[in-house]
């Protein structure tokens, strides 16, 4: 069984890899958002907004209703 003494002197490299391992997460995740191949499906999302919805009528309902606060 492990002593404390052994526990604070493995302290440091365990953060160590624990900052590597986080700095490797967050370049991932920077590459992927940022990659080519999702480009056109982030331009879609963030377009979808401006798109009229099917049928050319639009939903009716109070601004709060569209607001979201009376979901269920």
């Amino acid at each position: 069984m492990m002593d404390i003494s052994t526990l604070e002197a493995l302290k440091p490299m365990l953060i160590s890899f624990q900052t590597l391992a986080l700095l490797v997460l967050f370049v991932g995740i920077v590459w992927w958002a940022y990659s080519k191949r999702r480009k056109g499906k982030f331009d879609d999302a963030a377009n979808s907004i401006f798109e009229e919805e099917q049928g050319g009528q639009r939903r009716q309902g109070t601004e709060q209703d569209r607001a979201g606060a009376n979901k269920k």
